[in-house]
């Protein structure tokens, strides 16, 4: 299933969700200039057997600690191809005005590089031997459909089930399958399980940043209800 659009209306524009997008898609760009795809992607995507021994990735000196938190930032905006790009876009497209407009445009953008990063570490912590590098913003989106499901939970999202039909679902249903797809497929990959394997997709950044969302969203619901400005009236 893919989510279209969302009932939830803004009052403002959705200034740091469209930056966003324009940041990925330019990162994406970047990447296809000639020379810069395999180098880039190596350079600056997420290697977790390098944060538990730099020596393994040439990092021998005090002074390239930049080699390993940089690419915790710039990967986020970096892509393994066209359709990564687009999925990742849409979702961003369809549940950031909405969650934008509820943290404010500053806490906003704050949020979403936290999610982003922290999803990274995930990552790292449970893939200690991976050289592969990591990239996308798929972490960091995952945690913005954390913080949706808790503070837009009455919302509705336009959602397509190919091969034809399209209805509106509720967000914390779609969410809640969203993420129980993640946790399969997480899950069926550890060993001694039937069809155990290998994949290319980071399921664990996926879980990491939207657990990191939910968080979020339950720390700033409470001051939310009691009085914030967004308080229902009566």
């Amino acid at each position: 299933m893919f989510p279209l659009r969302a009932a939830h209306k803004t009052a403002t524009p959705p200034f740091v969700t469209r930056l966003l997008v324009v940041l990925n898609v330019a990162g994406f760009l970047f990447q296809m200039l000639p020379g810069e795809r395999s180098t880039l992607i190596y350079a600056m995507g997420v290697k977790p057997r390098c944060y538990f021994a730099p020596g393994a990735c040439g990092i021998s000196v005090p002074g390239e600690g930049e080699l390993l938190w940089q690419p915790l930032l710039v990967s986020l905006f970096l892509h393994a191809g066209v359709l990564h790009l687009a999925f990742n876009m849409l979702f961003l497209w369809v549940f950031g005005p909405g969650l934008e407009e509820r943290l404010g445009k500053a806490r906003f953008a704050l949020f979403y590089v936290g999610c982003g990063i922290v999803a990274h570490l995930a990552h790292i912590v449970t893939h200690p031997f991976s050289t592969i590098p990591a990239i996308g913003a798929s972490g960091a989106i995952s945690g913005v459909l954390g913080a949706y499901l808790i503070l837009l939970p009455r919302s509705w999202i336009l959602t397509y089930f190919p091969p034809i039909f399209v209805f509106p679902v509720p967000a914390p249903l779609f969410l809640l399958v969203w993420i129980a797809s993640q946790l399969a497929s997480f899950f069926s990959l550890l060993p001694g399980l039937p069809g155990a394997g290998r994949s290319d997709i980071a399921w664990t950044a996926h879980i990491g940043g939207f657990a990191a969302g939910a968080a979020v969203g339950w720390s700033i619901k409470p001051w939310w209800k009691r009085g914030g400005k967004d308080k229902e009236k009566k």
